[in-house]
């Protein structure tokens, strides 16, 4: 790859792996609270100078249903525009690792192909080094993209060759999660979307066991009915500097975007710049119940209902008497007792 002349830097080879209030009321936000001191950390962000011919690293998810559509409808126009290069990942977790070592060998944009999930541990490749960061961008060819759509990014080449050749990125806020890994000892993910407990987790779990020849609908209705019917409801905790909660609930979501799980909206007045954190908690509930205000989430609407809540806060404490797991745009962070944190403009985002 040509090094720019505008920015002599040295840069280092990837190793590729391309393949052919106080207290909640029911549908009423809670207080928010003074900005925590962690969100005044230092940003490193990595400028796009409009002089230099762009960078792009890709890390393309290697079982994505729509690899094909990339190399033969979206790839081909990038590269007569770009200096591109494509990394295919080759096992869990390996986007973490490929984006890492893209932020280190100084590629000025990273792009994830694929949906929530690659984009999250693309998110968490770039966020484990130090110093200056690429701008972080998606192509969305998952089966949900929610964070894509809030973004407004689509998989067209002619709206991504746009983006890039205006430069256009703004920064974006990211939620911290500290709390027990999986493996023991403590884990530090981080998430751009939503990240959430109770049925949440336990519906990734069941997603990943159905064929994909399911369809993307399918596969998540029936894991989330699956779900409901079997898994045992959860007590949690939740502490804020302004409010408190503590009882059973079906689903505690933290959202700095506005929908997961493929277009449900638990957050519909959510923005992932305003430094604000929006919560929703669905308490027990019965199967026809839960259905009905699974149509009203899906269709935008804000649930007034006892047992569905709404807070805004810029930090939490989460705890659980028994193990409870917590994912983050589908994938496995850890486990409770965690606290997790607003950090305001952490990456800058192509959009």
């Amino acid at each position: 790859m040509q090094k720019s002349s505008a920015r002599p830097r040295q840069r280092q080879r990837l190793r590729k792996t391309v393949s052919n209030p106080p207290a909640l009321s029911p549908g009423r936000e809670g207080g928010r609270g003074t900005r925590v001191r962690e969100n005044k950390i230092v940003n490193y962000l990595h400028p796009l100078i409009a002089s230099e011919k762009l960078n792009i690293a890709i890390i393309l998810n290697g079982i994505s249903t729509k690899k094909k559509t990339f190399y033969q409808s979206i790839l081909p126009p990038l590269k007569k525009e770009f200096s591109v290069e494509v990394f295919e990942t080759k096992s869990p977790n390996h986007a973490i690792q490929l984006a890492g070592e893209a932020a280190m060998s100084h590629f000025d944009i990273v792009l994830a192909a694929g949906g929530d999930g690659t984009l999250n541990q693309v998110l968490n490749g770039l966020l484990s080094i130090e110093g200056p960061l690429p701008v972080l961008g998606v192509i969305p060819l998952g089966s949900g993209n929610d964070f894509a759509a809030l973004m407004g990014v689509r998989p067209e080449p002619s709206q991504l060759i746009n983006l890039l050749i205006n430069r256009k990125s703004k920064p974006i806020d990211v939620g911290k999660i500290s709390c027990l890994g999986k493996e023991g000892g403590q884990s530090v993910r981080y998430f751009i979307n939503v990240c959430s407990m109770g049925m949440g987790p336990a519906t990734v779990q069941r997603i990943e066991r159905l064929p994909r020849w399911l369809g993307p609908g399918f596969r998540y209705f029936a894991s989330v009915l699956n779900t409901f019917l079997t898994h045992p409801i959860e007590r949690f905790e939740v502490t804020t500097k302004d409010w408190t909660w503590k009882g059973k609930a079906r689903v505690v979501a933290i959202a700095n975007g506005k929908s997961f799980g493929n277009k449900i909206y638990i957050a519909p007045d959510a923005e992932p710049d305003d430094g604000i954190f929006n919560t929703l908690i669905a308490t027990d509930m019965a199967l026809p119940k839960f259905l009905l205000v699974l149509q009203r989430l899906k269709n935008k609407q804000r649930v007034k209902d006892y047992s569905i809540l709404y807070a805004t806060t810029e930090e939490l404490e989460l705890s659980s008497p028994t193990p409870a797991f917590i994912e983050a745009e589908g994938e496995m962070a850890g486990y409770l007792p965690a606290n997790i944190v607003m950090l305001k403009n952490r990456i800058q985002f192509m959009a």
